[in-house]
């Protein structure tokens, strides 16, 4: 329900008369979030769109990151199936500020500045904004935008109110290799105004979710193919001396099972004595923990290939790897935040809040790795077929050999550890003038922003190796893999049974080696940010114009440790950077339904913590080792854009159309090159990537979105409605390697985003079915061999819902997620044709029920 506080807004949105009474408009469920975030967009004067949820429940996205999918120009990275990481305008989350009422929220990833969205529960949020061309009073370091998740108020609705959600989900893929846990979600929001004048509000909210699915999965690691000499001798996919038939380097099976649990916690209380002053404090909580296990059976050659033709071969040797890990991830943020708005006189007006925030991120990860003895890889011989350029299969030519337990001897067990800590306080401070005159009014605003970041990493690592005479082999602690084949052609058994193989340590620990790795992934960085800002904006009748200039200095200190020749080396760094950045937007209502927005804006985008420490960082993507290396040397993305926008408001709807661009100068990038060295194991090919700033980067893009409800139709028909919108971008990026320039799309960032979604509602009933589609996109790039850049395909999923209020307080529901049972494709290769890696997700189905009062 809407009051009459926010039916002006609507009013406006709808094109009602200027003089129309309205008392109280009563609307429900996608109408009602579609017309509020309508009057959001337009009411606001910089570019931007918005999200909003009517009533807890209504939103059908399950977390914050998904519902930013209906937005023009906003992809979402996913991870594990789930929606998380937002890309704004080409440009991933790490170069994006996220707020909470405003205030930043610290990151929680081990290595960058990202907020993974999925970490906030959509049922907190009120509405969710992003602002794509931030003026001078905004903190600069958004390059793509702002996302902005603003939380309820117990005066938005002017009455007691109480929202909950009870759901139960079921998952396709579940309860084949581990865990089977209930997915449920429960939530509920609930405040009301109190105090002699009803100017005291309280807010509070909480939720709780638990997942639980199963990932098939296939893949070769990078460099996932190569190229063999006339000879048969292995070389990279397109050196000169290769025969140009592409082979995989390998075949890694993987089955995933996670389990996850959510919760989250909120509070805001407010004190409006009067319509000139205004206290709030609040706090938010929130943490993830995903309880995984990953086991892969993988499979490669050793050696030279025989009888080749252009789609089979032979190899005489090979070897086969079986492994486990099982990451225990918790993630976490905390906020609190007190701040004021003060009228002090009509023409002036201060603002101002306190922000504390955290971010931590825990990690302990056991692994086992058992592997075929190379003495004896004769035994492992196959033949391969790459018929199917996406599904290769290799064909062992003794069955019973590779499927025996009795032949793979422990390669290492590992314990290790990673933690990460961020604390941050911000102070923030403005001053505000408005002359208060209608037709030619002058408003000016002055402020200034202190904040102080701490970020800390720790990790550690134990390894385990048998001892001289001790044979360990998987016979002691194997157990049958999923019967069920991935892909339809591939078996994964025998697997590792991670309990059996603990007891089998703990009662022969005096047999295994203790290895202790140094720890140089751990480091310290310390960011402080002084910023002050100026801007004015000048109103004549239906053009307005805003002008400023914002000033950021940022000082950076890091210390890390080093390994150079096996001594630990302590390594400091210390540097500081300016940035004037002006600003410039303009507004003109042609008509009361017609808005023209243009902006030119400068923004940066500061590196990542992990990527300014001199630190190296190991972690293992299953029996895949990859070293991470940070770059002191790194510079700040500076960002220079313009945007123009035109926005026409019909009766119930809305149609958009931008167009922007971005120069970016030292755009950040990560380089990957493959080296043999000893990460504990033996001498191995190891993943080593690398921060670089690039020459150049160029966004050049479009965004078209439609919102419309179908009420000029006869009924039934107008409770038809449909929202929708495409997001055309084009990219340039040339950066240097060791093969010489290369020029590629922008990193992680599809050409080409959409969204549609058409619902239907009258009376109690109301029911949606929405598609999306991320375009394919480069998500990693090979430092030597061209040929080994990988990329995401295009991806289409389907999603339905529907819902029914028995009454004006309680009503069920039924959704579908991933209807068309889509999974993740990445390719590689010459014409992008070649297996990267594939996942399955499977269909989910959630039934619920809501209670309003």
């Amino acid at each position: 329900m809407l009051t009459t506080g926010s039916a002006a807004a609507l009013a406006m949105a709808w094109a009602l008369p200027a003089d129309a009474e309205v008392d109280e408009i009563v609307v429900t469920g996608q109408r009602q979030a579609q017309r509020a975030a309508i009057a959001e967009k337009r009411s606001g004067f910089v570019v931007s769109d918005v999200v909003s949820a009517d009533d807890i429940g209504k939103m059908p996205d399950h977390n914050t990151a998904a519902a930013l999918r209906r937005i023009p120009g906003v992809s979402v990275m996913e991870d594990q199936s789930e929606p998380r990481f937002p890309t704004i305008r080409g440009l991933r989350s790490t170069y994006n500020r996220t707020t909470i009422d405003g205030a930043p929220v610290t990151p929680v990833e081990d290595n960058s500045r990202t907020v993974p969205l999925d970490i906030v529960p959509s049922v907190l949020v009120s509405r969710l904004e992003v602002i794509k061309t931030v003026t001078p009073d905004v903190d600069a370091n958004a390059i793509g935008g702002v996302i902005n998740v603003q939380t309820r108020s117990a005066f938005d609705t002017g009455r007691p109110f109480f929202n909950g959600l009870a759901s139960y989900g079921d998952y396709e893929r579940h309860g084949d290799v581990r865990n089977d846990k209930p997915a449920y979600r429960l939530a509920f929001a609930a405040g009301r105004t109190f105090g002699p004048s009803d100017d005291w509000g309280l807010v509070i909210g909480g939720s709780l979710e638990q997942l639980d699915y199963d990932i098939p999965q296939v893949e070769a690691a990078d460099p996932s193919i190569r190229e063999y000499t006339a000879a048969g001798a292995p070389v990279n996919s397109g050196a000169a001396n290769g025969n140009g038939v592409q082979v995989p380097t390998q075949v890694r099976l993987f089955w995933y099972n996670n389990t996850k649990q959510r919760k989250g916690a909120n509070a805001k209380l407010e004190y409006r004595p009067s319509d000139s002053f205004h206290w709030e404090t609040s706090a938010l909580f929130a943490k993830m923990e995903d309880d995984e296990e990953r086991i892969e059976y993988r499979t490669e050659p050793l050696g030279n290939v025989a009888n080749q033709t252009a789609a089979s071969g032979s190899f005489a040797r090979g070897r086969n790897i079986i492994h486990v890990n099982q990451p225990i991830t918790t993630r976490q943020i905390g906020l609190a935040r007190t701040a004021f708005e003060w009228q002090a006189r009509p023409q002036w007006k201060t603002d101002g809040d306190l922000v504390y925030t955290q971010g931590k991120q825990e990690q302990p990860n056991t692994s086992l790795e058992f592997r075929t003895v190379d003495a004896e890889a004769s035994k492992y011989a196959f033949t391969y077929d790459t018929t199917n350029r996406f599904f290769p299969l290799f064909t062992p030519a003794n069955e019973a050999n590779v499927r025996d337990p009795a032949n793979y001897r422990l390669q290492q067990q590992r314990d290790a550890y990673a933690e990460s800590n961020e604390h941050s306080w911000q102070g923030r401070l403005n001053l505000a003038f408005d002359d208060g005159r209608e037709d030619r009014s002058l408003k000016l605003k002055f402020g200034g922003v202190l904040r102080a970041t701490d970020r800390k990493s720790l990790s550690s690592q134990i390894n385990y190796t048998a001892g001289p005479g001790f044979i360990y082999t998987l016979a002691e602690v194997d157990k049958p893999g999923p019967s069920e084949l991935i892909a339809g052609r591939y078996l994964l058994t025998p697997r590792i049974d991670v309990q059996q193989a603990m007891a089998f340590f703990d009662a022969n620990r005096s047999r295994f080696v203790t290895s202790i790795a140094a720890p140089t992934g751990n480091y310290k960085v310390s960011e402080d940010v002084y910023a002050g800002y100026g801007q004015a904006s000048y109103k004549l009748g239906d053009l307005m114009v805003l002008a400023g200039l914002r000033y950021e200095r940022t000082k950076v200190s890091s210390e890390a440790v080093r390994s150079t020749a096996g001594v630990l080396t302590p390594v400091s760094n210390s540097g500081r950077y300016e940035n004037w950045l002006p600003s410039v937007h303009l507004q003109w209502n042609l008509r009361r339904d017609l808005i023209v927005r243009a902006a030119w804006t400068n923004t940066i985008g500061r590196p990542d913590y992990s990527s300014l420490a001199a630190s190296e960082t190991l972690s293992f993507d299953g029996s895949q080792a990859t070293l991470t290396r940070g770059n002191p040397g790194l510079k700040p993305r500076e960002s220079e854009g313009f945007d123009l926008s035109l926005e026409y408001y019909p009766k119930d709807g809305m149609i958009s159309l931008a167009v922007f661009s971005k120069d970016i100068k030292n755009e950040i990038f990560t380089l990957t090159n493959v080296e043999n060295l000893d990460v504990g194991r033996g001498v191995e090919p190891v993943l080593v990537s690398t921060p670089r700033n690039a020459s150049s980067a160029k966004i050049r893009g479009l965004e078209f979105g439609v919102q419309q409800a179908f009420t000029f139709l006869p009924e039934p028909f107008n409770g038809f409605g449909f929202n929708g919108n495409l997001t055309l971008l084009d990219t340039d990026f040339t950066f240097l390697t060791r093969a010489g320039p290369r020029s590629r799309g922008l990193f992680q960032q599809p050409d080409i985003t959409t969204n549609e979604s058409i619902y239907f509602q009258r009376g109690p009933f109301e029911a949606r079915i929405s598609h999306n589609y991320i375009g394919g996109f480069l998500e990693t790039i090979n430092d030597a061999i061209p040929n080994s850049d990988q990329f995401w395909k295009g991806r289409h999923t389907y999603d339905a819902s529907v819902s029914w209020r028995l009454n004006s307080r309680f009503g069920v529901f039924v959704e579908a997620q991933n209807l068309s049972n889509s999974g993740r494709q990445e390719v590689t290769g010459p014409g992008q044709r070649y297996l990267q890696e594939w996942a399955n997700y499977g269909r989910t189905y959630w039934v619920g029920a809501t209670a309003s009062f």
